[in-house]
């Protein structure tokens, strides 16, 4: 009995370790599953970090890309070719890097168009205090709120007749004082009394210029969209604040700036007779002289019967010849070229859409600019060949409010770089602003998201 006993023990001993043996083999297999899974979350945190830098640095790519295109340009531009330089950006526009690769394109005119977006196709809205029928042309502008940005815009407290000045915004729950100066980004405009997102943003959200996918699909997320592979981008598609007006000349030299020029240095320059240049140094030192006014002399020239004027004395806008106007309008300038002046349209650019409704009561003449600028190759090169046309020669109003308001250069441009990789499909997107009126180029705004 006493041998017996002694022999169930070891029995007992042995199925405790055996329980201890599962427990410590579970444990360990759960601590190599917790470590295994760690380890797996860490890979893929650190492979989206990879994907995502080389979205990133893809469309920073392509944004660098494009400014050393416009630098170029700007340098070496090429004078008989308005669209030399939009060639090149459209030809560069997608590229693939090492891993990764980049598009720009932006939507205009009920398309997608491949590279930046040209914001010398719109109306700067810091000239409409001097051109109130540009922002009256656009739908759904009304007087009071044509008014309230003309308030926000202007140096004075004076409101007028259905605008709104300091002491409206002040009483307002949330109050703020206008600027009382020139706009500095379109998205400004919100903070104007009257003026709510949808009018301004449409289905363009985020202000990108570019057809994004939840910006297609109807109800299904915000915002409010029609889905049928358009994007109606609401006044932001017609304005901007950001083109200037170039101080670099058609050459690539600096603008001569005529009331403080040497006639010496106008006869090498554009090739006129010293009588000629120093009519030209008179008439730019006149300050309410404008170069519009030599385009509509010569204009005048063309449609006189029985001859040319007379060539103009004092400070009168003189008579020059067709070339030598080509070049006067391409390499002088009569305002101080440090001072950043809002910007005109380019007439190569503007959309069909906006021109139609500039002219909406003679919507023949936008039909004729579309056409000379859509049949020639290097389009239009010079305002100057507006005087061959037969219906701006009988509209002199037309005519002149096209050479105030319309050039056919451009300097700001705005920059949607989308860049994606392709180990893990991360997408990033880069907008910028560059303005390339002055060397070096400059970076008006940046976004990245």
């Amino acid at each position: 009995m006493i041998a017996s006993r002694h022999m169930n023990v070891p029995y007992t001993r042995r199925g405790s370790v055996v329980l201890v043996v599962m427990w410590s083999i579970a444990l360990a297999a759960l601590l190599v599953s917790s470590v295994q899974l760690r380890g797996y979350r860490q890979k893929a945190i650190g492979t989206e970090a990879v994907a995502r830098v080389q979205a990133r640095w893809a469309a920073r790519g392509g944004i660098e890309y494009t400014i050393a295109v416009m630098a170029d340009h700007t340098q070496n531009p090429v004078p008989d070719d308005a669209f030399a330089i939009v060639r090149e950006m459209d030809y560069i526009a997608a590229g693939d890097l090492l891993n990764a690769s980049y598009d720009i394109r932006h939507h205009a005119d009920g398309q997608t168009w491949a590279g930046p977006m040209d914001e010398h196709s719109k109306i700067n809205v810091n000239t409409t205090p001097n051109e109130r029928t540009l922002l009256l042309a656009l739908r759904d502008m009304t007087f009071d709120v044509a008014d309230a940005i003309f308030d926000w815009i202007d140096e004075d407290d004076d409101v007028r007749a259905l605008g709104a000045e300091r002491d409206y915004y002040l009483s307002s729950s949330n109050s703020y004082e206008p600027r009382n100066a020139p706009m500095r980004s379109i998205a400004e405009l919100e903070l104007v009394a009257g003026i709510w997102p949808e009018y301004l943003r449409g289905e363009d959200w985020n202000l990108n210029n570019r057809l994004d996918a939840n910006e297609d699909d109807g109800e299904r997320t915000w915002p409010d969209d029609e889905p049928d592979d358009q994007l109606d981008a609401g006044w932001s598609a017609y304005l901007t604040t950001y083109s200037t007006r170039s101080a670099i000349g058609a050459s690539g030299l600096p603008k001569i700036r005529l009331g403080a020029a040497d006639p010496a240095q106008l006869m090498d320059r554009i090739g006129v007779d010293e009588a000629t240049a120093v009519a030209l140094v008179n008439f730019g030192r006149n300050e309410n002289n404008q170069m519009v006014q030599l385009l509509e002399v010569f204009m005048q020239s063309r449609t006189r019967a029985g001859g040319t004027p007379p060539q103009a004395g004092g400070s009168a806008a003189p008579l020059l010849e067709e070339d030598q106007l080509r070049l006067v309008l391409g390499e002088t300038m009569i305002d101080n070229p440090t001072r950043r002046q809002p910007g005109k349209m380019n007439i190569n650019t503007v959309s069909a859409a906006l021109l139609r409704q500039l002219f909406f009561t003679r919507e023949y003449l936008a039909d004729e600019i579309i056409y000379l600028r859509s049949s020639r190759q290097e389009g239009i090169t010079s305002l100057v060949d507006l005087t061959d046309i037969p219906a701006f020669q009988e509209d002199a109003e037309a005519f002149s409010f096209v050479a105030r308001n319309m050039d056919t250069t451009s300097s700001v441009y705005s920059i949607s770089s989308r860049g994606r990789s392709w180990s893990g499909g991360i997408e990033v997107e880069i907008t910028v602003v560059v303005d390339r009126s002055t060397l070096p180029i400059r970076i008006l705004e940046y976004r990245e998201q």
